[in-house]
């Protein structure tokens, strides 16, 4: 949909007293608002005329963060603005980011300007806070606000790391559209912090880099042994104790939903941040990943190092002490039975790898299957159906590896993006953490795959594509 469809949307959603009227921008001080309503307002830029080749150095800003291939992005400012292409007849979404920045403000009263930066605000909650391990601290709040006489569910996010800041804005027509695409604010606070991870200018290089990447796709015939192996972390970003009156906010590890209880433990109205779960990758050589490789286990590891370098690092076990060091970021887990401990007291739970895994089922995510979303329909003998898009709801061009999409993605025009990325149907294996489909027509796609502690590789009723939750209908 584009911005002026986007914008023709909102007509006729009422104008409850207090709204600015069409036309005329936000009240002075609201940057953020004015920039949502430039946004939905402007006429959409030109789409390049099918068969039309971008030129060679044509790139998308901000590379780094991790959007669903097809979505816009463009740079406003210093702030990138992204939206769907997905969205549904008369709805819309819109995500900004502001990259890390200088900051001598505390993260309260920089979380407080987000919010005026953002225009009227009705808070639904109390906003929580909470350190991650990689030593951003986070702060969101879930609300409403009105821009140019209509109604946004919103959420706003703020994190700090030292003197550094990042904000995110996530705003969207209604209840269903924002659970739609929630998950494009968590992934986008992922990406900040992966930025982040990188080793500082003029740091002397990693000894990482003296050490030989694990071989092609092969993967050591001894994964899994010992302490290597997927970890996955049993709680989640952004869950902390927040809100009054006997009540504390909780996070379930296994769906992702935020929510609320009583003190006697009763459950209260939830609230869901995010559908993707945290994973740790321990490899035998002391090689370690944060997260599961793009295209996963069973692909070419080579490729995925020179992908995403700063997500790989080195790990050594002193004792009962597992440390990592991935630039100049350092953690340490304490092994506990089957589990590693990190240094915030947070439980991973090694995941067993599938081995040539045949699955019979249609999965949707969780947070979006209605009758018209998006599926993906394994079956026993091997064979598998995308149906309304699928995997270009979960993956992106990097999963493409037959046409290369990693190589091609800044060379296609956007009709030649939605033909290689539409949906068909074709023949699937399920191993080392890959999930590798052979369409029909020849495209072949490996995505990062894993089952949750807990599930049956028999019949599953939870998969993780992606970092996408999935439940099987």
């Amino acid at each position: 949909m584009s911005r002026r469809e986007m914008a023709a949307a909102q007509r006729g959603r009422g104008r409850e007293g207090g709204g600015t009227e069409r036309g005329s921008l936000p009240p002075a001080g609201s940057t953020i608002a004015t920039l949502v309503f430039i946004l939905l307002s402007s006429a959409p830029m030109a789409a390049p005329e099918a068969g039309a080749a971008t030129p060679a150095d044509a790139h998308e800003p901000a590379p780094w963060l991790d959007v669903p291939a097809g979505w816009s992005r463009t740079l406003q400012g210093e702030v990138v603005a992204v939206v769907p292409d997905d969205l549904p007849p008369g709805g819309s979404f819109l995500l900004l980011v502001e990259p890390p920045r200088a900051s001598t403000a505390s993260l309260a009263a920089d979380y407080e300007a987000a919010l005026t930066d953002l225009g009227p605000w009705t808070p639904v909650g109390a906003p929580i806070e909470s350190p991650m391990e990689s030593g951003w601290v986070f702060r969101l709040g879930v609300g409403v606000t009105r821009l140019d006489g209509a109604t946004y569910t919103a959420q706003v996010a703020v994190g700090r790391h030292g003197d550094t800041r990042a904000r995110f804005w996530a705003l969207a027509d209604s209840d269903d559209t924002f659970n739609r695409y929630k998950s494009a604010l968590a992934n986008a606070i992922v990406s900040v912090q992966d930025l982040g991870a990188a080793p500082p200018a003029g740091a002397e290089p990693s000894a990482l880099a003296a050490v030989p990447p694990a071989a092609g796709s092969r993967l050591d015939p001894g994964f899994g042994q010992g302490l290597s192996g997927v970890y996955v972390g049993l709680e989640r970003g952004l869950s902390a104790g927040a809100g009054g009156g006997g009540q504390e906010m909780t996070l379930d590890p296994v769906t992702g939903q935020l929510g609320s209880r009583t003190s006697a433990g009763a459950p209260a109205t939830q609230v869901s941040i995010s559908d993707f779960l945290e994973v740790d990758v321990f490899f035998p050589d002391g090689t370690y990943r944060r997260r599961l490789p793009i295209r996963g286990l069973g692909a070419d590891l080579d490729w995925e190092r020179r992908q995403q370098p700063v997500l790989w690092g080195r790990w050594t076990r002193q004792g009962d002490q597992v440390v990592v060091q991935r630039g100049s970021y350092t953690t340490t887990y304490t092994v506990r039975g089957e589990e590693l401990v990190s240094d915030r007291d947070r439980p991973w739970r090694k995941v067993p790898p599938p081995r040539n895994v045949r699955l019979e089922g249609s999965f949707a995510r969780d947070d979006y299957r209605d009758a018209t979303a998006p599926r993906l329909v394994l079956h026993a003998d091997g064979s598998y159906e995308d149906r309304g898009g699928f995997l270009r709801m979960v993956g992106s061009a990097w999963n493409l590896v037959v046409p290369d999409g990693d190589a091609m993605l800044g060379h296609w025009t956007q009709a030649q993006i939605d033909r290689a990325m539409a949906a068909g149907s074709g023949t699937y294996t399920f191993d080392a953490f890959t999930l590798a489909l052979s369409d029909r027509d020849g495209r072949v796609w490996q995505i990062n795959a894993y089952l949750p502690p807990g599930e049956s590789l028999s019949r599953p009723q939870r998969l993780v594509i992606n970092g996408r939750a999935l439940v099987r209908d």
